[in-house]
Order: C-alpha cells, then structure tokens, then sequence
C-alpha cells in the first residue's frame, strides 16, 4: 500500500468554472489556483449532472445518477430523503483499498433531524442534520462535518457525538485548519490518506466573507450578459435587485472565491512542505455553479453554462498531459479518481472512468454528459402531492456534448409545458441564442440528440421519458 498515491479533494459550493483566474473569464483573482492549474489537468467540460447541492454530492460519493437513487432535490425539512444506508460510497471503496478516510466540511446527504425530532439534541435546525457515526457516513472514518448551514462565518460542526462544537471563523479557513490538523495529528502515516473538503462558499448568504477579500474588489461590476430587467429565480419567484445590490453580490462572490485561493493555497503549500505533494492526487472542484444575473437568473438548477459547468482540475504526480476536453459528468469523478489511483470500483457505478482521457497517453474522447433536474421547491412539491403526480416526471432533461447543448422541458407546474431548446455552446458559450429547429440541419442535430437522451432515460426507468414522448406530440 506505501506505492499508493493520497488523494486531496477539495470542493466548494455553488462555485462556476468560469469564476477562477485560469479560465479568462470571470475578473476573479486566485493566484494559487492558476499556478495549480498549470501544473495539472484542467478539463474545461466538467459538468454537475443535476445542478443543485444534494443531487451532485450524491453522486460524486456513489458515481450513480441521482435519480438512480431517488435523489431529486435537496434534503430538506418535511421530505424524506437522504443517500440510503446500502449505497457504496467513495469512502467504503478507498478503505476497502486500505485508506485512511476523511471528511470534512459540508455533508447534505442526511435526512434533517426536524423531520422526526422538532428539538434534535444536536441542536440541529432547519435543513441541518448530525450525521452519526456508522454506514450513513459511508467510509469516512474521521468525520468533522455538518448537514447545511449558511453562516459561513459563524459556523458550526459534529464531530462522533451530538454535541456542537460553534466557531467564530470563516469556515473554508476554519476546515483548512482542520484537513492540516488531521494530517499532522490524526492521519497515522502508516497507509496513504483519502481526505475530502467540502467548502460551503461562494454558496449564499453572499455577504458571509472576510473583508480583507473584498476589499480585493473596489471597482468590480456586474458582467455585461447579466439582465436585472426581470431577475428571477428558476422557478419563477422575482427578485428586486437594484445594479448597485447586483454589484456588490458579484463582489461578494468573488471575494469568497478569493477566499477559497488563499485556503487552498495553504494547503498545496502543506504537502509540498511535508514532502507530500509528489504523493498525492489532488482534486480541485465543485457541485455546481450559479447563475449570478445571467439570463435574469439567481442561483443554479437551470441548463446554462453558468449553472452546470463546473471546475474539475486534477493533478495526477508525473502526470505530462495539461488539457483535457472529455465531457465528464457528476457521477463519473468518483470512478476517474479511483482510476487514477488504481483503486477498485464498486460494481454499483454507473459513471465512466475518465482516468485514461486525464493522462499524458489518453486522447480526448467524443463522449457526453446527460443532465436534469426535477421541480424541488415545497410549493411546488405540495401541488405535486395535491395532484397526485410524481415529481421526477417533469423538470428538465439534457445532453451536452463538446459543442452543443440540448434540453427537453416539461417545466416545474404540474401542468406540463413541453419545450425544446438546442446551443451551439462551442460558437455561444453564454447561450444567448438558441438555434432555430425549423432549420434542417439544427432539426437533424436535436433529433439526434434527443433520441440519445430518450435512451438514456428509459435505461434509467426514468418517468419523464413516457411523459415526454405523451407531451411533445403537442409541439
């Protein structure tokens, strides 16, 4: 086991690809990550499969389809849904290959505790759970995590008891402290360290970050595709958000990406300065991304770029190959990493193992990624129940290829509202004008790939295909 390489991955919460220095887009300084990014793979078509924190984080431990699952929307108060006990998880497969497995930051794969309990001993609120030690932690034997909570400045965390333990830190500066804290005193040496993070910002509340990040945007205005006409969330809800508001949310915002440079850089610097860089894979990524005004949309869950494209940079010891374009989804980051590793995957997988397209020998592969997502909001899931219809039948489903972008919509009402949509993301890559399908070759391209997507759902028994192929008759 002493030839195995550590594994460091490191995710945050609601961070979109185009929001670090490297990608020349967003003006986002993080001086730590580009250096990291030239020294590693950096693939530029990562994508969260089903935008929205729960859904990706369920299959990034498990590399399944959330659907696969059960898994539609967030774990939330009156729903009962979490990541089930028998599912294999990225921590039983690395301890399995004799890791030592860590855990820290946020979880969001566990049933609330308000569900059951309106006064948990945990002191747990809201969406908020203390996960236990045992299966529902699914390998990870250090443990210093929470469920969701948006304080970020006022964290808190669990450890193997109920009890609170409340910090008056920024959290990734906190959890930072902590992953060098387990290395130094809690990791025995003796078999490599599978350690992963999970930093909650830029995820909202925006305005949760040090002033010394912010204080790196004076000046800094929101971006030109960004519409505040009629600001909105997904599902409709309007916002009232004034330019200088939106200004200062997209400062907020890069503050804390900044914020998330500085802490990884300590941590690279860690393992170089222990002699421990050589020795690991490290893994730089996220969830989801956030659409931050652009389309007049706040937040994630929706098909554009800014919502489903996501960081994916990994840096594999020796490795020569610097730029991968192989489309690689949510559930396929689990098998890659273990690819990498030479660690065994659990038959229950249902991603690909990219590991080969990473390396300085594999060449990029003409392959897809398939996205959705169904209605999660409780009023939306109450009308669901009132009708007697199943939420996973409607939302949204969607191919994206290394040029285009095809999406199927059935909407988020329990009345059906078929459309098609299809991008040229290669020549549009914020999407602002969808092809016209009365065109032949467009038409051609959608009914390709729509038929892949089709297929795709009915290997799933995924519903919304039946009720796709009822509803668009009508378009």
């Amino acid at each position: 086991m002493s030839k195995k390489k550590n594994l460091l991955f490191v995710f945050a919460d609601q961070w979109r690809a185009d929001a670090m220095g490297f990608a020349h887009a967003d003006p986002v300084i993080t001086p730590n990550m580009d250096a990291f990014c030239a020294d590693a793979t950096y693939c530029d078509h990562a994508f969260s499969t089903f935008p929205v924190c729960t859904a990706h984080r369920a299959s990034l431990i498990t590399g399944r389809y959330p659907l696969s699952m059960g898994i539609f929307t967030n774990c939330k108060t009156g729903l009962s849904m979490r990541l089930e006990d028998d599912e294999i998880g990225v921590g039983q497969m690395l301890k399995q290959a004799g890791y030592e497995t860590a855990y820290i930051g946020k979880w969001h794969l566990d049933e609330p505790e308000q569900n059951h309990c309106p006064e948990p001993a945990s002191g747990a609120r809201n969406w908020d759970a203390f996960t236990p030690p045992g299966v529902r932690r699914h390998g990870f034997d250090y443990w210093y995590s929470y469920g969701t909570y948006d304080v970020h400045m006022k964290p808190h965390y669990w450890r193997d008891t109920p009890e609170m333990i409340c910090v008056d830190e920024w959290s990734p500066r906190h959890e930072t402290n902590k992953a060098i804290e387990y290395l130094d005193d809690v990791w025995t040496k003796e078999n490599p360290f599978a350690l992963y993070i999970s930093w909650n910002p830029p995820h909202s509340l925006y305005d949760q970050v040090p002033q010394e990040y912010l204080d790196l945007y004076p000046e800094v205005k929101f971006k030109d595709n960004v519409s505040l006409e009629h600001i909105h969330h997904h599902t409709g809800e309007m916002m009232d958000y004034t330019p200088e508001q939106m200004n200062l949310i997209t400062r907020q915002y890069y503050a804390a990406v900044s914020g998330l440079d500085d802490q990884f850089g300590r941590l690279v610097n860690y393992l170089k300065e222990k002699g421990l860089y050589d020795d690991t894979v490290i893994v730089l990524s996220a969830d989801h991304g956030d659409m931050m005004g652009s389309h007049g949309l706040m937040g994630k869950y929706v098909w554009y770029e800014e919502s489903i494209r996501i960081p994916f940079v990994v840096r594999v010891p020796g490795n020569e190959k610097h730029h991968c374009r192989t489309c690689i989804g949510s559930q396929d980051m689990t098998p890659t990493v273990l690819g990498l590793l030479g660690v065994p995957v659990a038959d229950t997988v249902e991603g690909e193992d990219c590991s080969v397209y990473l390396t300085k020998n594999g060449e990029d592969l003409e392959k897809v990624s398939y996205l959705c997502a169904c209605p999660g909001r409780d009023i939306f899931l109450k009308n669901f129940a009132d009708a007697g219809e199943d939420p996973k039948r409607f939302g949204w489903r969607g191919v994206r290829t290394q040029d285009y972008t095809y999406v199927i919509e059935l909407g988020y009402d329990v009345k059906p509202h078929p459309a098609r949509y299809l991008y040229c993301t290669a020549a549009d890559p914020h999407q602002m004008h969808p092809l016209a399908l009365d065109v032949p070759e467009n038409r051609r391209t959608a009914q390709k790939l729509e038929a892949d997507v089709i297929a795709w759902m009915q290997q799933q028994k995924d519903g919304f295909a039946e009720n796709w192929l009822k509803e668009a008759e009508s378009l």
